[in-house]
């Protein structure tokens, strides 16, 4: 008989996982962790897809192993013990894969840990009021250049923790990270000392008004007599969204 614990000692706090529970992330794209003592400190890490949810929604969570050069399923019988806080805010699946956010939550921020053999590792997870826009996840250009001939990345990934992974295909793709801020309430989205706008399109695409990301290579010097290159800073940005996992 398979017995399974949901919350333990306290709200909020949930065992790692019977047996026997079905885990939809074995041996799905990640290979299963055999031997829960190959866990090292620091190397456990929680993805959520999407990275953001609202009141009602559900979050799925995989639990992963860096070790050497891949990353491994962590099975739920590796693990101590889940916490969500705060409590009253989501709910934990029976098989620790899916964090339900209750319909009457606050929009503000679910943090979710998971602690196996004494290694925790923490999520911070948005929720956002039903008409605040998400402009968290992965995002690619429209275009592959800007109206002054700027290469533009291959991919934006956008964090809800401030931030920003840009990377870009003339680069071999890896990612180079560095900080910003939105305020959705004004629109305003800030990367350094640049301050320019971000609006959200029908269709799920995201505009960049005002801002230039960080160039891949400069641009070749302009022939003598030619006009000048618009202002990076004049052109709109427009990506697509490609994921919204972190």
């Amino acid at each position: 008989m398979l017995l399974v614990s949901c919350a333990t000692v306290e709200p909020g706090v949930y065992s790692g996982g019977g047996r026997g529970l079905y885990d939809p992330h074995s041996s799905n794209n990640l290979q299963d962790l055999r031997d829960c003592r190959e866990i090292w400190d620091g190397g456990t890490y929680l993805v959520a897809g999407p990275v953001a949810g609202r009141p009602g929604s559900r979050i799925e969570v995989r639990h992963a192993l860096n070790m050497g050069n891949l990353a491994y399923n962590i099975p739920l019988r590796c693990v101590t013990e889940w916490r969500v806080v705060p409590a009253d805010a989501a709910t934990l699946s029976d098989n620790r894969r899916f964090l339900d956010i209750r319909p009457d939550a606050i929009p503000g921020q679910i943090t979710l840990t998971a602690t196996t053999r004494g290694d925790s590792t923490s999520l911070t997870i948005p929720i956002l009021d039903p008409d605040t826009p998400n402009i968290y996840g992965s995002w690619s250009p429209v275009e592959a250049f800007s109206c002054a001939g700027e290469e533009l990345p291959s991919v934006v990934s956008l964090r809800p923790d401030g931030r920003l992974f840009i990377a870009y295909q003339s680069l071999g793709n890896r990612p180079g990270e560095f900080s910003y801020s939105f305020d959705p309430a004004a629109g305003t989205f800030s990367m350094g000392s640049l301050t320019g706008r971000v609006r959200l399109l029908d269709d799920g695409r995201i505009v960049f008004s005002g801002v230039s990301f960080p160039g891949a290579r400069p641009l070749p010097p302009l022939p003598p007599g030619a006009p000048p290159r618009p202002s990076p800073y004049s052109c709109e940005l427009e990506f697509y969204r490609v994921g919204e996992l972190y």
